[in-house]
């Protein structure tokens, strides 16, 4: 059979039989209007937690809590809120919003915490953690204004 006469073959029946479709799932997170250049910011901000939660990982899978400690204290609390205020975040960002950022440097600060006291739980504490990354996601969505 010759290649064109197969492809409209199934052409034909994918046209017969239908053709799966893809549909967007509705997107009802709450929206947060920004500037580009807060959302950049905070982009920025939550690429660093993901690149010291997989530092993290990789420490705790070599039994290193020096490692976890020190990644952990640098996402801690007081990190990176001083340019936020800067740009103007506390005007634009909802209350929520700002207490799970808020929770999310004071969960790193406890695990650097935790990981000077020995390996014991780390795992569970990084899992928790991780919980407001996946609140805040679920719930948010920046929308650079027009």
């Amino acid at each position: 059979m010759k290649p064109k006469f197969i492809l409209s073959m199934i052409a034909a029946i994918a046209l017969t039989w239908g053709v799966p479709t893809f549909v967007q799932a509705a997107d009802d997170r709450e929206a947060i209007v920004v500037s580009a250049e807060q959302r950049d910011f905070i982009l920025a901000e939550m690429r660093d937690f993901l690149i010291a939660v997989q530092d993290i990982v990789l420490a705790l899978a070599e039994d290193d809590v020096t490692t976890v400690a020190e990644v952990s204290k640098s996402m801690g609390l007081g990190q990176g809120q001083g340019m936020g205020r800067a740009m103007g975040l506390n005007r634009v960002l909802p209350m929520e919003f700002r207490q799970m950022a808020r929770g999310t440097h004071g969960a790193f600060s406890e695990l650097a915490q935790a990981a000077e006291m020995g390996p014991e739980g780390l795992l569970e504490d990084l899992g928790i953690l991780m919980s407001n990354c996946t609140g805040c996601h679920g719930a948010y969505k920046l929308v650079v204004k027009k």
